[in-house]
């Protein structure tokens, strides 16, 4: 389907930023308060065990790519890309899940107000992580954009009816895109005090 050519998704808005946040996952932090080392080291700990739905994510993408290619008739490629929406969402949302609680254990950290290492590491994967969230929030409205193309895709009876939608995800996709440049940036720093400090 001509349609779906050039949309992107989930996985692939996601993939890179989120798994240079996994180099984030650092042994521990010492010279600091235990409750402090704690808390980073289950923030990361979150963000590492991620990798499946990640991967889930990414098979999903391909779905995606291919969709229009599996079935002849309109209502089946319909019913599946639905389905790969539906899917995709339920990611997203234990991706936020999970990432609002690494949020939430690092501000902890970053919120106590006493020096070491391990908030100097927390403020730093802080900021990796907390644009991130916001990309993972911003992709159900894409999700629900291209959900919503779907539904009128049978109606459509040229490319530019289907214009608004097609301007909305690219809009989604920039902003998304900006902000896992922000998130991955943000790990690369946060992986550089770590490897500096040997945490």
């Amino acid at each position: 389907m001509r349609a779906f050519a050039g949309i992107p998704t989930a996985a692939v808005i996601l993939i890179s930023a989120l798994m240079a946040l996994l180099a984030l996952a650092a042994p521990g932090c010492g010279k600091t308060h235990p409750a402090a080392e704690d808390k980073v080291e289950e923030a990361i700990r979150i963000i590492s065990s991620s990798r499946e739905l990640l991967e889930d994510l990414l098979e999903l993408d391909e779905r995606f790519n291919s969709l229009g290619q599996r079935y002849p008739a309109i209502a089946d490629t319909l019913a599946e890309g639905r389905s790969l929406a539906e899917m995709a969402l339920v990611n997203v949302e234990e991706l936020e899940s999970r990432y609002s609680r690494a949020r939430d254990l690092l501000r902890e950290v970053v919120e106590t107000g006493s020096d070491g290492e391990s908030r100097e590491y927390a403020l730093l994967a802080l900021q990796a992580v907390e644009p991130v969230l916001e990309a993972v929030r911003l992709n159900r409205d894409l999700l629900d954009a291209v959900h919503d193309m779907l539904d009128v895709i049978p109606m459509a009876e040229s490319a530019e009816q289907l214009s608004y939608y097609v301007e909305e995800i690219g809009r989604l996709t920039e902003e998304i895109s900006g902000l896992l440049r922000r998130g991955a940036e943000a790990a690369e720093r946060a992986d550089d005090y770590s490897r500096e400090h040997g945490l």
